[in-house]
């Protein structure tokens, strides 16, 4: 109120006394055109840029034609900037599917699907018949020594399994959710497989609830064990228990006890079930624009990489917005549009560039990052340009958050500037700097010292990482031994939720970023120095995470980048290496086949967790690996 009469009075005595009006303030340009690239970009037409939507079409299409009117040359004759590619779209639940027991003198149960059974999205799709083994929890473990298998012979038959894992409910349990991999679904599918189990049935345990709610489909999404897996409610499962004169809760009861398991034979019981499962093909196709360099460098390539692709409407898997989050628009705005935005406008900056001198510029927006980087490792795959002349690549991913922090560095700095000795501080002085993550800093010599002086004008708080993997795309990038930075500005309570709008993207922060990024790149495209590739040490952590997961003990590692790959034969992709990992010391490609582990075979992705958690980092192993129509020996050790 106070207010509204003040600018009243003031209006009055200014046309009483003709004074002039005050200049509107000038907006920037550089964050009124950003705005209007992630308000679209995160905006309802776009629908979550989700790959089965036609939001990511859409999306794809407004970023194709950014990339022609900032100049930048298309990578098609036809003059497209599309480069197309296949993602398997998750799996769907088909029709029809069927579960019936036939018991003791021929009694049946039909069982009503959605009511007292569910096929899982673990599931492989087919027609099966085989008898019935209760194999408790579906767990084999040295540490605590507990095996649900042991004395029992399942080949050729379904066995069922109880959820969860024995003494759940303790405040120690043995087997901690957090730290051990053998209550997973997918660990227990693969477990069953590895013992030549024909099917699984899951069952509740007694804590998920009086419900005795089956699982959506979605809930146990993953790549296929080769078996039908099913989900049935205890009451129908009790009814086989019944004609056992046993009772589900005592049996869990008795295992819960002394940790001894009560697997058993339900005798006289067969099986009968069908499943329908689709795993979709899926076009999608990353973005690509080209600024042509002249010069004796022309021939060279530095890549400038966002993803644009997200969750949709989250239905598809990896929304962290639960309940309220279901069926609701993800909107990415900071996971990726924001990423994409700083990318669309260093394409405009590059773009408008005639005759520049140095490399050659390439500009990708990946689709399929969300999907396991899958845009990016189709590009790493086929190339535009050659990958042994592309020098360097910036990945930008997550760059809208940036916040400023409290630096204890800069009132150092400020204090030996107001004339107070170094090392002390000026009485109730708080200086902050915006804070910015820099991954990559140890894959090619001199890295860190050039993004430190490049940082003198920009004045980010740098949290420095030097490892060049990570959950995005400059990680295809590093496995083909090309040097990479990824520029982050933090994780945050929005993030892969509806909530992550973009309202809430920091665009001065943005263009800080998309400043800085300039600067990099323009280095890499005119120096006359390759940058030098180097293995970094460590792996990817997030020094922003304010709730970091509990750490999990650490399970040996090959080395290897799993590829999208399903067989009845069985066996695991060899999609990639990591730079100096196990693997690629020991003689492994990418595109072999990995089918024997320490003379265990290996079924899936699940089974190849199972086995490599049960060995020892420094131990040697025997892999045996399928290339082309060859099988080879090879001696790996795996690293911790």
């Amino acid at each position: 109120m106070h207010q509204y009469r003040f600018c009243l009075t003031l209006l009055a005595l200014g046309t009483m006394a003709g004074i002039t009006r005050l200049p509107a303030v000038e907006l920037d340009p550089v964050i009124e055109r950003m705005k209007k690239d992630i308000f679209y970009l995160a905006g309802d037409e776009c629908e979550g840029r989700g790959g089965h939507t036609e939001g990511i079409t859409k999306a794809g299409d407004y970023i194709a034609k950014q990339f022609r009117d900032a100049g930048l040359k298309p990578i098609n004759k036809d003059g497209s900037y599309f480069q197309p590619f296949e993602i398997e779209g998750p799996a769907k639940l088909g029709t029809p599917n069927s579960l019936k027991f036939t018991g003791p003198k021929d009694v049946e149960l039909d069982l009503k699907y959605a009511k007292e059974f569910t096929p899982t999205g673990l599931s492989a799709p087919g027609k099966s018949a085989a008898g019935l083994v209760f194999a408790g929890y579906g767990i084999t473990s040295e540490k605590p020594a507990y095996d649900d298998y042991a004395d029992l012979d399942v080949k050729g038959k379904f066995v069922v399994i109880l959820r969860k894992a024995p003494q759940a409910d303790a405040k120690k349990p043995p087997f901690d959710p957090n730290a051990s991999p053998h209550a997973s679904l997918s660990s227990k599918v693969a477990n069953a497989a590895k013992h030549k189990a024909a099917g699984v049935i899951f069952v509740n345990h007694a804590a998920d609830g009086k419900e005795d709610a089956l699982m959506d489909f979605g809930y146990a999404r993953g790549e296929s064990a080769g078996i039908p897996v099913f989900h049935v409610t205890r009451t129908a499962l009790q009814k086989l228990l019944t004609a056992q004169d046993k009772k589900l809760e005592e049996v869990e009861k008795a295992i819960d006890a002394d940790l001894k398991p009560q697997s058993f034979e339900l005798n006289d019981w067969k099986v009968a079930g069908e499943v329908t499962v689709v795993r979709p093909k899926i076009p999608a196709r990353n973005v690509v624009g080209i600024s042509e360099g002249k010069g004796p460098l022309a021939d060279e390539t530095v890549v400038i990489g966002a993803h644009y692709d997200h969750l949709g409407n989250g239905d598809q898997g990896g929304s962290l917005g639960g309940k309220d989050g279901k069926g609701k628009t993800h909107y990415g705005a900071d996971d990726n549009g924001s990423g994409t935005t700083g990318l669309i406008e260093l394409a405009r900056r590059f773009g408008g560039m005639k005759d520049r001198i140095g490399r050659r510029i390439v500009f990708a927006a990946f689709s399929g990052e969300e999907i396991n980087l899958l845009g990016s490792k189709h590009y790493a795959k086929d190339p535009l340009f050659p990958l042994d002349k592309t020098v360097f690549m910036i990945n930008m991913d997550m760059i809208g958050r940036v916040v400023p922090v409290e630096d204890d560095a800069a009132l150092v700095r400020l204090a030996t500037v107001a004339g107070v000795p170094a090392g002390s501080t000026l009485p109730d002085a708080k200086v902050t700097r915006d804070r910015l993550v820099v991954y990559g800093l140890g894959t090619a010599k001199g890295l860190e010292p050039l993004v430190d002086s490049t940082n003198k004008k920009y004045d980010f708080k740098l949290l420095k990482i030097a490892a060049g993997t990570g959950p995005s795309d400059h990680d295809s990038f590093y496995r083909k031994k090309i040097p990479v930075l990824f520029f982050f500005s933090g994780t945050h309570r929005d993030y892969h939720k509806p909530s992550d709008t973009p309202d809430k993207i920091n665009l001065p922060g943005v263009k800080k970023v998309v400043g800085m990024v300039e600067a990099l790149a323009t280095h890499f495209a005119e120096s006359t120095d390759k940058p030098e590739y180097l293995v970094a040490k460590g792996g990817w952590e997030d020094p922003t995470d304010p709730n970091p997961r509990p750490t999990r003990p650490s399970m040996p590692k090959l080395g290897i980048m799993p590829g999208n790959y399903e067989s009845a034969d069985g066996g695991v992709l060899v999609d990639d290496i990591s730079p100096g990992g196990a693997a690629e010391k020991g003689g492994v490609k990418a595109g072999d086949i990995i089918v024997e582990i320490a003379g265990k075979p290996v079924k899936n992705i699940g089974g190849y967790m199972t086995i490599m958690s049960q060995q020892k980092a420094g131990t040697e192993i025997e892999v045996l690996v399928q290339r082309k129509d060859k099988k080879l020996p090879l001696k790996l050790t795996p690293l911790p």
